[in-house]
């Protein structure tokens, strides 16, 4: 649609103007409703009072994941017993020597760790593999431990029973060794992102900035020009040669490569994300992943190589290791690089001003707070102050980006902004107010800042010459933060001037007669 007119709205910080006038993919003029009645365009929006927004970017997500984990397993919020039940119906319909995969489970939830016993009672005759929320834990049977070398894991990543064998948990680098055994193929991981693409969009997200494999690569090439997300990706270090191979033979609209990720540290969840003093009440301190020595290298390498490094470190161990090794690189807010901390959700006050003065970004996610509040209390206990300190980041000058990690949890981003501006617990008590962020500073951390840090400052804002990708959102959606949790969040999703997703709520999009 080459020109499109959405009317009737309360702009985002346009109070004196009603209507946007798209014409080529980009916003051409904000008009008051009287000089917009008479305009001749090929189609109108009618948002009935409601509010425009830019349109939001995910700055972390695992995109052809999440798609697959929309049909597969899914064991999120339930308890051992629900789980077992759901995992013996999945087996009596899946054939013999088959893989049975998904998860979302979560020790919270759980009680205690499971057990290799406990799916081995189920089926030795299938390969069950089933990751936990935060996909830091692979929940496995007997045979599908069998093809893992064990020589190849530290034992923390490969814990062992009395017997020498396999607990049923394969944690860090085991746990995505053994997730990455069931391939899927190119038809249905590019089914499986088409999926994950049709509800991100009717969650008002147009941009997203995807952690993939290059084996996902021709999966996404597959889809031409049906992807209508722009996606820049950080590929897995381990995958890397195939991705350059990949994108020096292939040019995909709307595709990317951009940054190459690692892991330092594991999770919160999981009890490996690496930790300056032991959790509540042990003496586990959590996972290192290389040495310091190597990860200067490693990071050198990316640079080499002419990429940005995207590094996963949650602990405040994990994390000032990370920051060691971008300033023994010479990382600064002049270099062309912007290197990226993936969550970044315990930083230790010392640290908290190095992200600003070594241009590192901070890419988290505020929805986690949902489900880290409880695991926070049990093992970090007056430490808890270090999590999520959106608010001091910014106030330090530092650059904050926030995103889903979905599947780990919802893209839907009005739950991410909830959790950013109100830090709440499931229960609706405040968690460490004094980090909470306005709408305003986190609907910017959603829009405008991740594009500019992918060198598309024309994104991100109503503005015009702008790139006319927005959202049509209730009313209420800026001023009552108990409408972000609202069923249907948003109404409609406008990429380049196409209305690309409708809920249903407004009156559809009217198109002129040429074009029905």
């Amino acid at each position: 649609m080459r020109s499109l007119l959405i009317h009737n709205a309360r702009i985002f910080g346009k109070p004196d103007r009603s209507a946007a006038l798209c014409e080529n993919g980009v916003f051409k003029a904000f008009l008051r409703e009287s000089d917009a009645e008479n305009l001749d365009c090929e189609g109108r929006l009618d948002a009935q009072g409601n509010l425009l927004l830019p349109s939001f970017f995910d700055s972390h997500i695992h995109l052809s994941e999440y798609g697959l984990r929309l049909n597969r397993l899914n064991l999120n919020g339930k308890t051992l017993d629900e789980s077992l039940a759901l995992i013996r119906q999945k087996v009596d319909q899946t054939p013999k020597g088959e893989w049975i995969s998904g998860g979302g489970w979560h020790k919270t939830y759980f009680k205690d760790f499971p057990t290799r016993k406990l799916l081995d009672a189920i089926s030795t005759e299938h390969f069950i593999a089933l990751s936990s929320q935060d996909f830091h834990a692979v929940w496995a049977n007997s045979p599908a431990l069998d093809l893992l070398d064990p020589n190849a894991f530290k034992i923390e990543e490969l814990p062992r029973d009395e017997t020498d064998k396999p607990l049923g948990l394969a944690l860090e680098r085991a746990a995505l060794k053994l997730a990455s055994l069931a391939t899927p193929s190119t038809t249905e991981l590019a089914n499986a992102i088409g999926l994950a693409q049709e509800r991100l969009l009717s969650f008002g997200v147009t941009d997203a900035f995807s952690i993939e494999r290059a084996d996902a690569l021709a999966a996404f090439a597959a889809l031409g020009d049906a992807l209508k997300l722009r996606l820049h990706l950080a590929i897995y270090l381990d995958s890397l040669s195939d991705a350059r191979e990949f994108f020096r033979t292939h040019r995909v609209k709307n595709l990317s490569l951009n940054a190459v990720k690692l892991f330092i540290d594991g999770s919160l969840g999981a009890e490996t994300c690496a930790v300056l003093e032991p959790f509540e009440n042990s003496r586990n301190f959590g996972i290192d992943l290389y040495a310091d020595s190597d990860l200067v290298q490693i990071f050198k390498m990316i640079e080499r190589e002419g990429f940005n490094v995207a590094v996963h470190a949650i602990g405040d161990r994990a994390v000032r290791r990370a920051l060691n090794a971008f300033e023994s690189i010479g990382a600064s807010p002049r270099s062309r690089f912007r290197h990226r901390i993936e969550h970044a959700q315990m930083i230790h006050p010392d640290d908290l001003p190095r992200f600003a003065k070594l241009g590192v970004v901070a890419s988290m996610q505020p929805v986690h707070i949902r489900e880290d509040i409880a695991t926070a209390r049990r093992l970090l206990g007056a430490r808890q102050s270090e999590l999520y300190r959106f608010k001091s980041l910014l106030e330090s000058g530092a650059t904050v980006v926030f995103g889903s990690d979905a599947p780990i949890e919802t893209p839907n981003v009005a739950e991410g902004l909830y959790y950013a501006v109100e830090r709440r617990d499931k229960e609706g008590n405040s968690w460490f107010e004094n980090e909470r962020v306005s709408f305003e500073e986190a609907l910017r951390a959603y829009s405008e800042t991740p594009n500019v840090l992918m060198n598309e400052s024309q994104k991100g804002k109503l503005d015009v010459g702008c790139a006319a990708n927005a959202v049509i959102v209730p009313r209420d959606f800026a001023r009552d933060s108990n409408a972000l949790l609202s069923r249907q969040s948003v109404l409609a999703t406008i990429v380049a001037g196409e209305v690309l997703f409708e809920s249903g709520e407004l009156p559809p999009c009217q198109r002129s007669n040429a074009l029905r």
